[in-house]
């Protein structure tokens, strides 16, 4: 696994995002406009997966299936679609 630490760019196709419990049982009285850590699992370009912890929207498992973009920030790793 990838450390947030690290100055990061990884290029890839996106194949899950794992979301923590208490974001998968969210009630309406949570915040859907901040960013959630969640555990991205991405097939590089050298086809080897790599799994990574990102901070990415609420809505951002349409993003499974297509090919991303994982960068360091000053906040942490973010996901984005390439």
């Amino acid at each position: 696994m990838l450390c947030m630490t690290e100055n990061i760019q990884l290029k890839g196709r996106l194949l899950s995002l794992i979301w923590p419990e208490e974001s998968a049982g969210a009630t309406v009285a949570f915040d859907t406009t901040q960013l959630q850590i969640a555990k991205a699992e991405i097939e590089d370009e050298s086809g080897v997966t790599q799994r990574v912890k990102v901070l990415v929207k609420w809505d951002a498992d349409y993003l499974v299936g297509k090919n991303v973009l994982v960068a360091s920030t000053t906040e942490g790793l973010t996901l984005t679609e390439q």
